[in-house]
């Protein structure tokens, strides 16, 4: 982690190994003959963020040598007008390249403390156990900057991204539909004798007349902040810069700043509920690791062309979304620029020696392929077919179908199909979420990350960093997770927050039970805690870097992955058992290569939403969907298999054009989706118990009808179809 300082010390402590013990022994202090201590400004990776950045104090990090843990107590002390006013302790921690490995771990050990604000002198204390005297080992002036600046620019309404034909637009940059306008704050910090005449300006680099200026007058060693309001810019100009500066009163600049700036002169028309295929536009590049070096791609040249991505709307304001640069691992895809995503299908190494594979490795899309298969008004059906291999495309020799069903309410249906070896071994969900190039996951991500939340009635709320993460870089792993509700082979529904301004929440129910999820740790650089849960620049877009446990500054070259939980599956690890598919058969068939071998064809589903819906509406969405209702209908047959939990669909075949059913929740049954085959084309009328539906609570296409209506009690749905269209 590169740390850009304008101060830093660097205290060397040689020759104190008299103030430390000799260890021989385990629990006795060790006996390093070097320290180093630094002052620092706070990590870039750690909050504040933003405008609060300006003025924040310095940090202390303190460096030990030797591969044992210190032992004692080191403390740094504050001091203010030879006074001291305040005293942390410090707790060295050393990180991990790979949280699986069982070597000894050669980083040193490193601790790190945020100063106190307006400190003049900082100091570093031992004292050796059980009862030393307090040693000083360095003291030093705090020397602040003389000046401090930023500036954030925002659109004055939020839009989606995906809405605008964009995806992961950078964190730093502005994005703006064709004529929106903006807005700029700024804030610094002058610790000299003040500038009484400054000023704040800013502007577009396509408009230069529309610069705005306003007063800034800096007072000695007060922040300040202001506003401007800097219009739309050119409207036509699809890329742009904002200038933004901080002058004098003679107008020399104290401090400037650029804000690229993405404009989308003429956003596209959407549908309120449908797929479409398009080409998302992302404005940076794909960063490639050859050779070990960095070799940019353009974006536009990075697929074959005839390539597109696929986008299913929602009306409340959702969207799913299949990115080729994600390798078509679909997410949902957050109106505050971050996205979620549900996983795909990993295989654990396999006894030929490839290591693990994914489809996030099909980067070039040479297996992945999406399909629209239906997108009506009552329901969209989209198919994701891959092969999974490693980042150097070795191993395919499975075949997996990932099949989704969305309706308008938000909610669908995850249905994945493997064509596998038997021996071959599977996870098949993860909780990850997408954020774009720049972004901070301390800054972005909300802390109550996961609500789990069971059908008796249970809740559990997971806080990250939370204690009970299992997989990370620190030096040593603690417990997984012990409080899970445990009823027998009932799954329990998981909703994840996948931004902290984001109303809706994604959500995750299996139909059979996968058993108890691991949760990641937070990882930790230079003796700080920096994110809450895993971190990874490998996936999305970027291409040619396997899993890492580390944080890096490929965080400003492309968008990152935060994995926050997930189920072993059929790894069945640490003793969990596996889980078990929906549908399983045994067959002689031809893999991929064409060659004929026994396979394993086993079926997993859940049901999946993007939702702002509360826990007892979202336990009835989950109990309506693992127990459907029972049907009895007059006019119309109902199917031997007349539950599809694929596609959350009750199943009938139309004999007359009046249809009587009479639906029978086992507790709740929530926006009922009915297959009718053998149905005239035209509704005329939908009542349920007597009373005429609005058009706008059910959607009928011909095949497909999905009601707006959540019953408890029995109730009778009466169809009316015109005749003359059969």
């Amino acid at each position: 982690m590169k740390l850009h300082c304008s101060h830093v010390l660097l205290i060397t402590l040689a020759g104190v190994s008299s103030f430390f013990p000799t260890a021989s022994v385990a629990g006795e202090a060790p006996s390093p003959s070097i320290a180093t201590m630094q002052i620092v400004p706070g990590h870039p990776w750690r909050p504040p963020f933003g405008l609060d950045r300006v003025g924040r104090p310095p940090d202390a990090v303190v460096t030990f040598a030797g591969s044992e843990k210190p032992v004692g107590e080191f403390v740094v002390l504050g001091y203010r007008d030879g006074k001291e006013v305040s005293r942390q302790v410090l707790n060295p921690i050393r990180t991990k390249k790979d949280p699986w490995t069982t070597q000894v771990c050669l980083d040193p050990y490193v601790a790190r403390v945020s100063l106190e604000d307006g400190l003049e002198e900082a100091a570093l204390f031992f004292k050796s156990p059980p009862a030393g005297e307090p040693i000083e080992l360095a003291r030093q002036t705090v020397m602040p900057p003389s000046f401090e600046a930023d500036a954030i620019a925002q659109p004055e309404s939020v839009i989606n991204p995906v809405d605008l034909g964009t995806i992961l637009v950078p964190y730093d940059w502005l994005l703006l539909a064709g004529g929106q306008k903006a807005t700029v704050e700024v804030a610094a910090l002058y610790r000299g004798a003040g500038v009484p005449g400054a000023s704040a300006s800013a502007w577009y680099e396509s408009a230069p007349s529309g610069k705005t200026t306003i007063p800034m007058p800096l007072k000695p060693g007060e922040k300040t902040q202001v506003t401007l309001a800097v219009g739309a810019g050119a409207r036509a100009e699809k890329q742009d810069v904002l200038h933004v500066m901080i002058a004098d009163a003679e107008g020399k600049a104290l401090w400037q700043k650029i804000i690229r700036v993405m404009r989308v002169p003429d956003p596209p028309k959407n549908p309120l509920f449908g797929a479409i295929t398009t080409k998302l536009r992302y404005d940076g590049s794909i960063v490639s690791i050859v050779n070990g070096k960095d070799v940019t791609i353009p974006y536009e040249k990075g697929w074959d062309p005839k390539l597109q991505d696929v986008v299913v709307f929602f009306p409340h304001g959702a969207r799913w979304v299949f990115w080729r640069g994600a390798s078509y691992c679909p997410f949902w895809a957050s109106r505050f620029n971050t996205g979620l995503s549900y996983q795909w299908a990993e295989r654990s190494p396999a006894s030929d020696g490839i290591g693990w594979c994914e489809p996030l490795f099909d980067h070039e899309l040479r297996f992945g392929r999406v399909e629209i298969i239906t997108s009506t008004p009552s329901r969209v059906h989209v198919r994701w077919t891959y092969q999974t291999s490693d980042f150097a495309y070795r191993g395919s020799g499975d075949s997996i179908v990932e099949d989704f069903c969305f309706y308008p309410d938000g909610f669908g249906t995850r249905t994945v199909t493997m064509t596998t070896p038997p021996e071959w071994k599977y996870q098949l969900e993860e909780l990850i979420i997408l954020s774009p190039q720049a972004s901070y996951p301390l800054d972005i991500l909300p802390p109550n990350l996961v609500e789990i939340i069971s059908l008796q009635g249970e809740k559990q709320v997971l806080t990250f960093p939370t204690k009970q993460g299992r997989l990370g870089n620190a030096e040593s792993p603690v417990e997984t997770l012990e409080q899970w509700p445990q009823n027998g082979s009932v799954p329990v529904l998981c909703r994840l927050r996948m931004n902290r301004r984001e109303s809706l929440a994604a959500v995750t129910f299996p139909l059979t039970n996968p058993g108890k999820p691991d949760l990641f740790a937070p990882f930790y650089d230079t003796g700080a805690m920096v994110t809450p849960c895993y971190w990874g620049p490998h996936w999305p877009l970027s291409r040619g870097l396997d899993t890492g446990w580390t944080i890096s500054d490929r965080v400003s070259q492309g968008p990152g992955a935060n994995s926050v939980m997930c189920w072993p599956g059929s790894l069945g690890w640490h003793g969990q058992p596996a889980h078990k598919p929906f549908r399983e058969t045994s067959v002689v068939t031809k893999d991929p290569a064409g060659k004929p071998r026994t396979m394993n064809i086993d079926t997993y589903v859940w049901l999946i939403g993007m939702s702002d819906a509360n826990d007892e509406q979202l336990r009835q969405w989950a109990a309506g969907f693992a127990q459907p209702p029972v049907l009895e209908a007059t006019g119309a047959k109902v199917e031997a298999d007349w539950y599809v939990p694929e596609r959350r669909a009750l199943r009938l075949v139309v004999e007359k054009p009046i249809v009587t059913i009479v639906i029978k929740p086992a507790g709740h049954c929530v926006n009922p989706v009915f297959e009718l085959s053998a149905a005239p084309k035209a509704l005329k009328s939908v009542r349920v118990d007597g009373k005429r539906l609005e058009p706008a609570r059910y959607a009928w296409d011909g095949k497909t009808l999905w009601l707006d209506m959540t019953l408890s009690q029995p109730a009778t749905l009466q169809l009316k179809f015109v005749a003359a269209d059969r």
